[in-house]
């Protein structure tokens, strides 16, 4: 990997992290579709990025907080505490 992707891929768990450390804290990440996509909204109005907002979902500790239209396509997610065994 060059260092240019490197530094892209540092950046990009850096604002994951971020907003996973806002929505701790009690935000949602929602999924909006618009004319021109999909756009994805803490629900304190922050604008998360969508390979940001992928990389939120992929966390263990994010889980969905409602289903869309259809309930194989999540569009809310919040954080929960992982559970320990």
């Amino acid at each position: 990997m060059n260092t240019r992707a490197r530094w892209f891929r540092n950046q990009q768990r850096a604002k994951a992290a971020q907003v996973i450390t806002t929505m701790e804290r009690g935000a949602s990440l929602n999924l909006s579709f618009t004319k021109s996509g999909s756009l994805f909204i803490l629900s304190d109005g922050t604008h998360v990025a969508p390979e940001v907002a992928i990389a939120v979902i992929n966390d263990v500790r994010i889980v969905v907080d409602s289903s869309g239209l259809f309930s194989s396509t999540p569009q809310s997610w919040k954080y929960e505490e992982p559970r320990s065994f």
